[in-house]
């Protein structure tokens, strides 16, 4: 009986050491992103507390929902550059399709900038934006997914967002790769049009 309340007090740990091995450590590449992008490290940014969902970068990433690959008739063009292997594509997607977990960044993961953290996700959190914010000249925030990893973990992928108050919004996928022991952006890929 011992051995059995052992065992059943290990699963969780097991299954929780399972499930964040296959993130990252540091965030280390998120910040070296974010240098690419001259955003003001003296200036007041929002950023969403809760991280968002990895369906929405594996959607950018393969052209649309669901595991198989969509490619518009109308323009067949690759903007992944190559980067989509269909064996490799397929990992990805069962190992982080369906990872509801939910997660938060805190403001040691950003420790360049200032970020105010506000919770909440989508029509939500943009009525907290323009309520609370009104006037004071803050009416930008960015959402950040959790880092993926892909290709035998070669590359690693993520969701980086830029909303407006005025309900403007750019939705990226960052692809990036280690070389020569620094993080290089491999590819930003915009929002399918045709989603």
């Amino acid at each position: 009986m011992k051995h059995i309340k052992k065992v059943a007090l290990l699963i969780p740990f097991f299954i929780l050491s399972c499930n964040s091995s296959k993130y990252l450590a540091s965030y280390e590449p998120i910040n070296v992103f974010l240098e690419t992008q001259k955003i003001d490290k003296n200036k007041v940014h929002i950023l969403q507390s809760d991280k968002e969902e990895n369906r929405q970068a594996l959607q950018i990433f393969n052209g649309g929902e669901g595991a198989n690959r969509y490619i518009d008739p109308t323009d067949p063009t690759d903007y992944t550059d190559g980067l989509y292997v269909k064996k490799h594509w397929k990992k990805l997607y069962k190992q982080y399709v369906n990872d509801t977990l939910k997660r938060h960044w805190k403001k040691e993961d950003f420790p360049n900038y200032n970020f105010i953290l506000e919770k909440g996700t989508g029509l939500m959190l943009t009525l907290i934006v323009i309520d609370k914010y009104a006037g004071t000249g803050i009416h930008e925030w960015f959402t950040i997914s959790e880092p993926m990893y892909y290709f035998n973990r070669k590359y690693i992928l993520f969701l980086f967002e830029t909303k407006h108050s005025a309900r403007s919004r750019s939705s990226n996928l960052v692809i990036m790769k280690r070389e020569k022991n620094q993080w290089q952006v491999v590819r930003v890929m915009s929002d399918y049009i045709y989603n």
